[in-house]
């Protein structure tokens, strides 16, 4: 591999400045060749702080009445010395401010954050990664909303470590008689401790000050909490140690909460709780997963609270397997019903929905709680509670693994967290498997599946120290009776022995789907998609194959394709600029965005050299079996050649054999199933 990664060494360019806001990379020009706190204080609002250094930032950090963006630069590890902190506050008087931190990591360390002005603070944290290393409890992220109005967004963050205390969270929302808005998705919370300990993996603590009442909405989605807490894995409170009336909402959506164990000893820990004092929250439970514990999923009511205190809402479409099922106080005003969930509980205290399946789940483990094929929760949610909620509520439309929630077909959703139904596999080519210019594959979830809308990337080594095959061709897939194959372009040209391919078998319904070129829709060199799943949505994460089968089954595209977003359209080009054929059929997979699914930039820091871009995630650093899938998007000039993607020890890259230039973008798509399956580890510290 040294050979295809030391060729053409870039020089590094920076990238063009915004005009609204200067771009400083620290350390770097003045004011930012001292301390990163010098850096900051020297900063204009609204300007944007790059990390680009490997040494660990032995300073604790201060934003005070400030609007900035603090972020590791890519290519870099911004990485704050031990005990060190970050924290974001307000004066008294402070009008509105917007901050965001990023891609920062800390060790024993802790990111805190309030806002005691009369306006409105918008505040943005996410792929911070707090790990816990000595014996203390400064490891957490907290947002504290004082006063005025909070809108935070807390997103794809890795926290380890233990609770301060009984009435502390790892991640801790304070509301003390503010508005509070707050998106809460894709965090992975995890307890350092072998046994329970007290507080919660996820504390939202809403109180009143001063006679104010604290309201707002708090969602929680997709986040994964490990660990036994005393409180709750998800821990929902109103009114603690206050007699002043609060009333908020709090949607809990696609969370996975996994305890230490489900004995009736009731040390494992607990899943998801609310608990109200004298006020109110609306609360929505839908389609989490609770494994491992001893309480399932429970409302009830602070000691000594008043009789009009209430929790209201659903418990629908839930995993529970526990030593408890669903607890609720009677005395508590309602309803709060639930119905459609999957039980596998010793005892419960409500009587359960008509709909509810009490059954073992059948999961893959109750460590790693996906459906396996048998499970009775597949394809068995209520889609009518779970579809409007996602609506209503604007919550993403993925489940705990950043995937499409609604697949199948039907496309009705699972019970839990985990959408059932997409495979990711490694096809090889051999002398068993090839004819000619094509190879056959074989996996379950695509023979005789002549609907099968499949991704293929190549893949130089599938992450083997030796033995890798450079594939520079153009491709596509065609069925073959019984199964498909994947086929060179250059149909004069035999298929290669020991090439690899990424392949993604996405399940059928919205968001997989083929697409024909046509005189309608080709212009040039590109073709136009209209889709429901693609249409107005230029934040897609859209992946594509040609289909031969799907289109004209006499026509060859030797040409290297990949998409573009235009004209409210997503658009398949062929992007060295040549004529589009028609009729010519692509397999299209498009999502939203996740931490699973996201778009990749080339940067100066992340391009190793003029061919090369290393890809950063935590569930392909250091695996080199992990199996990304990429398509490359168009951008200000034509691509010549072809691109695949390879493992150099550490982690993955993209190669482009005709070079990837600064600015040029990639889709990708990581499926933490697959990961899982190839490495039994589906956790991954550190972002850069």
């Amino acid at each position: 591999m040294s050979s295809r990664l030391s060729v053409f060494f870039l020089a590094l360019i920076t990238l063009p400045i915004a005009a609204s806001a200067t771009i400083r990379t620290w350390p770097g020009a003045a004011p930012c060749a001292g301390t990163l706190q010098a850096c900051i204080d020297g900063a204009v609002n609204g300007d944007e702080i790059r990390i680009a250094t490997n040494t660990a930032i032995a300073e604790d950090i201060s934003l005070y009445d400030r609007s900035l963006t603090l972020t590791g630069a890519d290519g870099y590890t911004a990485a704050f010395g031990s005990g060190h902190w970050l924290s974001i506050t307000s004066s008294g008087i402070a009008g509105n401010l917007q901050v965001s931190v990023s891609r920062l990591n800390f060790v024993d360390g802790y990111v805190f954050a309030n806002y005691n002005g009369s306006g409105t603070a918008t505040y943005d944290l996410r792929e911070l990664n707090l790990t816990r290393v000595a014996s203390d409890v400064y490891n957490f992220i907290e947002l504290d909303a004082n006063h005025g109005t909070m809108n935070a967004t807390i997103y794809n963050n890795r926290v380890s470590g233990v609770p301060s205390s009984l009435n502390r969270g790892l991640i801790h929302l304070s509301n003390s008689g503010a508005v509070l808005n707050a998106s809460v998705y894709f965090n992975h919370v995890t307890s350092t401790s072998a046994s329970s300990v007290s507080g919660a993996g996820i504390f939202v603590d809403e109180i009143a000050a001063s006679g104010t009442g604290a309201s707002g909405t708090i969602k929680l989605h997709g986040n994964e909490v490990r660990g036994g807490f005393f409180r709750s894995g998800i821990y929902v409170s109103e009114g603690l140690f206050s007699s002043t009336t609060s009333s908020y909402s709090a949607r809990v959506y696609n969370n996975v909460v996994i305890c230490n164990d489900a004995s009736s000893a009731g040390t494992g820990g607990s899943g998801i709780g609310f608990v109200v004092n004298n006020g109110t929250i609306s609360a929505q439970a839908i389609n989490n997963t609770v494994s491992r514990c001893y309480g399932g999923i429970s409302a009830s009511q602070w000691s000594g609270g008043g009789g009009g205190a209430s929790i209201t809402g659903l418990i629908n479409n839930n995993v529970i397997t526990a030593y408890r099922g669903i607890d609720t106080v009677a005395t508590l005003v309602g309803p709060l019903t639930n119905d459609y969930n999957l039980i596998n509980a010793t005892i419960s205290s409500v009587g359960y929905g008509a709909h509810t399946i009490t059954a073992p789940a059948k999961l893959v483990l109750d460590t790693q709680p996906r459906l396996r094929a048998d499970s009775p929760a597949i394809d068995a949610a209520d889609g009518t509670s779970l579809g409007f909620g996602l609506i209503l509520n604007g919550l993403p439309t993925t489940d705990a693994d950043g995937l499409r929630r609604y697949k199948g077909s039907p496309a009705n959703p699972d019970i839990g967290a985990y959408e059932y139904g997409d495979f990711s596999f490694t096809h090889a080519t051999g002398s068993a498997n090839i004819t000619s210019n094509y190879s056959l594959l074989n996996h379950p979830a695509l023979n005789a599946n002549t609907a099968a809308a499949l991704i293929a990337t190549p893949n130089y080594n599938i992450g083997l120290a030796t033995g890798g095959a450079s594939y520079p061709h153009a491709f596509g897939a065609f069925y073959s009776p019984s199964s498909w194959a994947l086929f060179n372009q250059d149909f004069a040209t035999p298929m290669a022995l020991g090439v690899h391919f990424d392949v993604w078998a996405p399940a059928a319904a919205g968001g997989s789907f083929t697409h024909v070129s046509s005189a309608s829709t080709a212009v040039g060199f590109a073709s136009t998609v209209s889709d429901s799943n693609t249409n107005n949505l230029p934040d897609r994460i859209v992946l594509v194959t040609q289909n031969w089968s799907a289109g004209g089954t006499s026509l060859y595209n030797p040409h290297p394709i990949g998409v573009y977003y235009g004209a409210s359209k997503w658009h398949i080009a062929n992007i060295d600029g040549a004529a589009m054929p028609q009729p010519l059929g692509f397999n299209v997979y498009a999502q939203e965005a996740s931490p699973n699914a996201w778009r990749v930039t080339a940067s100066a820091g992340n391009l190793s050299n003029a061919h090369t871009i290393r890809v950063r995630h935590p569930l392909l650093d250091n695996i080199p079996c992990a199996r990304p899938h990429v398509t490359r998007l168009l951008g200000a000039g034509l691509v010549s050649d072809q691109f695949d993607v390879g493992y150099d020890g550490a982690y993955w890259y993209i190669f482009g054999y005709s070079g990837i230039a600064v600015s040029e973008q990639f889709h990708v798509l990581v499926d933490p199933t697959q990961v899982f399956d190839c490495s039994d580890r589906i956790f991954a510290n550190g972002f850069q």
